[in-house]
């Protein structure tokens, strides 16, 4: 019995025929291609839109600045007013391309040969943003979609009568995307901000109608046999690639084989590995029971029923012994020393990424120990789909996405009480004993992750919505304090009488913050021309005219500072003693007699730079407990150059991203971003498992990166970060 794998998802060996029915309709055919995928992009593009707009009106809602709301809110604003525009306008871009790309088919490079050389001209900044972006759009379909792409490329240049040649149908796609928004009147920064959003949705939403479109083209019998070569043998060389770029190459799985390459290849063996130690390189490249496809198919009966057994006999493991890579040691069993080539390869591969996994330092032991019991169900899904190392979208890739995300809010002490882990172990139990070769159990496992993580946010969110409101209010108070502050230091750095000085540094400042907390523009003005008038008011007139002016002036004065005071809740007591004040002070000037002068308080010089430090408040309003942190007596860090870097660092965090932060009684907890005030940035941390929220600065945050008091957690999943290390030690070697 074969191996049940899904056709389109298999790394085939060469097939000596590669052709098509010779009864195509090549033009009909490719009508109606190129009308089903314009149909399959619009009901993708329509079902994503109320996603983008619902991400532009969040991203409006935490922006920093009047401009960056106004550009989020009204571009969310217009998608959702201009739907049906858009797709309409997807659908004329859609054919027009694709006409256009068959027909220039056969031309090739030589038409580009013959263009004439163009002018240099200015560059437009905003187009070459837009073209990077449309071209990333491109590049994610091309890095997860890669197998489906060649296929349909390769079936849609044959019915254009280019045989050996191939469409790029994912720069089709993309660019219909960008001219639709053009098209619709979305263009400069909205356009920028849409397509931006487009890409992270660009694989899950489009990625099928690549599926559709080959499908089509089977069942029409266009080259119905096609198939990829995947598998180069020991002795080819490395396509030159970047290392560096896992995403945008589609020979991941080749970049990874240069890793565990065995360093040498002996002569007359066939490609077998010769020397690769430690049972890191691969093995012997026995065949898997001969060349015919039914030999192979008994021999990977046989692998998947050794990989059976030794899934159903690892232990469950612990924090403090995680055992060593079973892979390794499957690797040197009979049935791992009889794998042929390319899975012996799979096999270093897989155990070499979960070395990366396990020397982690950002995974907890405890869900290590977890990921530990997931080896051999990931081996074996490597061994049946080359798919699970280039698409982030395989079940299996997901699911460890999602039990990264886990890892990063159990953090560092996670243990079997926290409800994170109770549920990652629960799941992994499942895989453990249900897993055979079905990846749907990879499916339904991750949506159930997926849900309760969600449900997790859901709860942290719950507490950013009391603690939110909170936060705002006390930073539009400090804004409005720092304000008054602004507008009275000059006033109160004159010599005046101790009355106004009273009045001025007390009362009359907490009714200018009022002001500004409320917005009124018009009441600041005017209580701010209230001061002016009450400073001239206590210099001593020069003449009697100037003394009558006075005089004449003066009831209107007091009855402004009456009813400024009015608008404050005070005491009467404390009102009448400030009005028998100003009294005095104006008959001694109206007899032209210098009431007593208060001596301004200096301001001196600060001789050496104080230390930086932070300072801690406590806020409880009802069940909300919110810690703020910020700058002790400063606002600003000094500048360095390292304290550049960690400043963009924290400038650069999004809402869901999290922060470890130190606490010496209960040791390390992990908080998500929740909310990012739009006046001055200051960050909000909330988490699930614990009712008290965090309110940073972002220098604050800041010096404790420096300090060590806080850690960013990596955004990248796990599996990812193992990837790009190993791609990274390849590059470095």
């Amino acid at each position: 019995m074969a191996v049940p794998v899904p056709a389109n998802n298999v790394i085939r060996f060469p097939e000596g025929v590669r052709g098509a029915l010779v009864d195509v309709d090549h033009p009909g055919v490719l009508t109606e291609a190129r009308d089903l995928m314009g149909c399959k992009l619009r009901d993708a593009f329509r079902s994503v839109l109320p996603r983008v707009e619902e991400e532009l009106l969040s991203k409006g809602d935490v922006a920093c600045g009047r401009a960056q709301r106004v550009l989020f809110y009204h571009t969310g604003e217009a998608i959702h007013a201009k739907a049906p525009q858009l797709e309409g306008a997807l659908l004329a871009k859609w054919s027009a391309l694709f006409t256009q790309a068959c027909r220039a088919s056969n031309k090739g490079r030589r038409g580009a040969a013959s263009s004439p050389p163009q002018e240099l001209q200015l560059v437009d900044f905003g187009a070459m943003d837009e073209e990077l972006v449309v071209k990333a759009i491109a590049g994610s379909l091309r890095s997860q979609c890669d197998e489906g792409l060649f296929a349909i490329g390769r079936r849609l240049a044959f019915l254009s009568g280019e045989p050996e040649g191939s469409l790029p149908i994912e720069h089709l796609i993309a660019e219909s995307l960008g001219g639709a928004f053009e098209d619709a009147g979305l263009v400069g920064k909205a356009k920028l901000e849409i397509l931006q959003l487009m890409e992270r949705h660009a694989v899950d939403v489009f990625g099928p109608t690549i599926d559709d479109l080959n499908a089509f083209l089977i069942g029409r019998g266009v080259l119905p046999q096609l198939s990829r070569t995947c598998s180069p043998s020991p002795n080819q060389p490395r396509n030159a690639t970047d290392p560096g770029k896992p995403a945008e190459s589609a020979d991941l799985f080749a970049l990874l084989q240069e890793l565990v390459r065995p360093p040498q290849v002996s002569a007359g063996t066939g490609g077998a590995s010769v020397g690769s130690g430690a049972g890191c390189g691969p093995s012997t490249g026995v065949s898997m029971g001969g060349a015919s496809p039914a030999g192979m198919a008994v021999a990977m009966e046989q692998v998947m029923a050794s990989l059976d057994t030794l899934q159903r006999a690892v232990p469950v493991q612990t924090a403090a012994a995680l055992m060593d890579n079973v892979l390794r040691q499957f690797h040197s069993s009979d049935a791992g020393q009889n794998l042929d080539y390319l899975h012996s390869v799979t096999v270093d591969i897989v155990a070499t990424l979960f070395d990366f996994i396990f020397d982690d330092a950002s995974v907890a032991d405890p869900i290590k120990a977890l990921v530990a019991r997931m080896q051999i169900p990931v081996l074996k899904v490597a061994m049946l789909d080359k798919t699970f190392f280039s698409s982030k979208s395989h079940p299996a890739r997901r699911l460890l996405d999602g039990i990264s995300r886990a890892a990063v809010r159990c953090g560092p002490q996670a243990g079997h009480d926290n409800p994170l882990y109770a549920r990652v172990a629960e799941i992994v139990e499942r895989l453990q004993n249900e897993f055979s070769q079905d990846t749907e159990l990879f499916d339904t496992l991750c949506i159930e992750l997926e849900a309760f993580l969600e449900s997790q946010e859901a709860a942290a969110d719950a507490h950013a919505v009391n603690a939110a409101p909170l936060v705002a209010e006390q930073e539009r108070y400090e804004l409005a304090a720092a304000a008054a502050d602004h507008a009275l230091v000059g006033w109160l750095a004159m010599p005046l009488p101790s009355a106004v000085t009273d009045l001025l540094d007390n009362e009359w400042r907490k009714l200018l913050v009022r002001h500004s907390m409320d917005g009124d523009n018009a009441a600041w003005e005017a209580a701010m021309d209230t001061v002016s008038e009450l400073v001239a008011s206590v210099d001593i007139p020069s003449d009697v005219p100037s003394r009558k002016r006075l005089a004449a002036r003066l009831p209107t004065l007091v009855r402004r500072i009456c009813n400024g005071l009015g608008r404050l809740e005070m005491a009467d007591d404390r009102r009448l003693a400030l009005i028998d004040a100003l009294f005095s002070v104006h008959a001694a000037v109206l007899r032209g007699t210098a009431p007593p002068i208060v001596t301004p308080r200096p301001v001196l010089p600060v001789a050496e730079p104080v230390p930086v430090s932070l300072a801690r408040e406590q806020v409880v309003r009802g069940e909300t407990q919110i810690e703020r942190i910020s700058l002790a007596g400063a606002n600003e860090l000094p500048p360095s150059r390292d304290r550049a870097d960690v400043l963009s660092l924290v400038g650069s965090l999004q809402r869901g991203d999290w922060v470890e932060f130190a606490n010496p009684e209960s040791g390390p907890l992990r908080y998500r971003l929740s909310w990012i005030s739009p006046q001055r940035g200051i960050l909000l941390f909330t988490t699930s498992q614990s009712p008290r929220a965090i309110s940073v600065t972002p220098n604050a945050l800041a010096l404790q990166i420096e300090r060590g008091e806080a850690i960013l957690m990596p955004p990248e999943p796990m599996f990812d970060r193992a990837v790009n290390r190993a791609l990274q030690k390849l590059k470095a070697a």
